[in-house]
């Protein structure tokens, strides 16, 4: 498990909506992780967080748009 899979993730997700697709029925984090698994991702809870986290510093506005709007239904994130 890695931070550098999550940020491959995150990276892969911005520009997949058929990727993000796959996660629309997920609701719990360890749904989350099992489905990321599967598609060949390897990452903690923790570790997407924390990833997150590091590419959110310094963003002022946020799109409303492509990965972030994704990304605020996650909701454990």
């Amino acid at each position: 498990m890695s931070k550098e899979s999550a940020a491959q993730f995150l990276k892969d997700a911005t520009w997949d909506v058929d990727l993000r697709e796959q996660f629309n029925a997920v609701a719990k984090p360890e749904e989350f992780i099992k489905v990321a698994s599967q598609l060949g991702y390897t990452f903690t809870t923790e570790e997407l967080k924390a990833v997150v986290h590091e590419h959110s510093q310094g963003i002022q506005t946020r799109r409303s748009t492509g990965i972030w709007s994704w990304l605020r239904r996650v909701n454990w994130i």
